[in-house]
């Protein structure tokens, strides 16, 4: 018996690139990123580097949207996935006491009750609190969440919650192990929002987008023009878009934003002191922010991955810094690779 196996239509051949009218054209590293892009099967890429502290180039490759045939630019929103977290370290920097005591208004269970949760702890991925994919997975939704942060995290970390379970919690003491949390970025923004009386989403566009004109971005899709936006796309060796989608713990991901922008926004904190913030159970471990090594340089940033994307920032010892946002997973070395073409390491 012969069966015919349905498939999609091969997606329309990458466009040629079309330099930014701001930036001078880089061909070569044009060249090498299209080629990245083909062998990785990446369907967008938009990507900006720093001098100095200051943007000195910006340029968007491919599709932010196959279907419609709509290409990448540096000011196309894509989703950022765990790189919003820098935003949620920005906010907390400036409105938050980083040795005072977590107090949001209900209890954090804890199977040990000391020493108490700080929000440094939250910041450094030490609080000691877990993350319940079982839980937290069943969340996700197409569109904005309909569900407050605030009521998801009650439900989460308060014993008398819906969701609360042990799977959830824990383990060692706060402040005895490092254990990356999206649940405690999570927290770390509601405990913003609980000291200033502002939704955090609001606060950020007042505090931070606005000020910074971040002009292309938003933690809520409802505050975004879907036609502008970089459509996820799911799967190394397909091209399977996953439609926007969000999650109540939106701060630990769920941010859109464009290259260029979280080019400004590195522009505004490279000053920033990261050793400072160091614990000593996390070496390379920051105030969010954490570092690694990229060509025998330091590099401080964060990496982001959900479905259908895959991003990445950082400033380099050197004054440099980059931004590299995908609407396809690429494959390990993808986010690298394209790095150091774009830095010329």
């Amino acid at each position: 018996m012969l069966f015919l196996l349905a498939c999609q239509p091969p997606p329309p051949t990458t466009p040629e690139v079309t330099p930014s009218d701001d930036f001078t054209a880089r061909p070569e590293v044009d060249e090498q990123i299209l080629a990245i892009m083909e062998q990785d099967n990446v369907p967008g890429v938009a990507a900006c580097t720093l001098k100095d502290g200051v943007i000195d180039w910006c340029q968007g490759y491919g599709w932010a949207h196959i279907e419609e045939e709509r290409e990448v630019d540096e000011n196309t929103p894509f989703l950022l996935a765990s790189v919003s977290k820098l935003i949620t370290s920005e906010a907390a920097r400036e409105t938050l006491d980083p040795q005072a005591v977590v107090d949001v208004g209900f209890t954090i269970g804890h199977p040990v009750d000391e020493p108490d949760i700080t929000h440094q702890m939250l910041a450094t991925h030490t609080s000691g609190i877990a993350d319940n994919w079982g839980v937290m997975g069943s969340y996700y939704s197409q569109g904005d969440s309909p569900v407050p942060l605030g009521d998801f995290l009650y439900d989460y970390l308060d014993p008398a919650g819906a969701d609360y379970d042990d799977w959830n919690n824990f383990g060692d003491a706060p402040g005895q192990r490092w254990d990356y949390s999206n649940i405690g970025n999570a927290l770390l923004a509601y405990a913003v929002e609980v000291e200033t009386g502002t939704d955090f989403s609001d606060w950020c566009d007042a505090n931070v987008f606005e000020p910074w004109a971040m002009q292309n971005t938003s933690w809520r899709l409802a505050n975004l023009d879907e036609s502008t936006l970089a459509m996820p796309y799911d799967g190394l060796f397909s091209t399977d878009p996953t439609g926007h989608y969000s999650f109540p713990d939106y701060p630990n991901g769920a941010l859109r934003s464009s290259a260029y922008d979280m080019a400004l926004f590195l522009e505004n904190t490279a000053s920033l002191q990261h050793e400072a913030l160091v614990p000593d159970l996390a070496e390379g471990q920051g105030w969010v922010w954490y570092r690694w090594t990229m060509e025998g340089h330091t590099v401080w940033g964060h990496n982001g991955g959900e479905a259908g994307v895959s991003t990445e920032v950082g400033l380099l010892d050197d004054g440099r810094g980059f931004v590299v946002l995908m609407n396809g997973e690429g494959g390990w070395t993808t986010l690298g690779d394209i790095e150091r073409a774009i830095l010329e390491l």
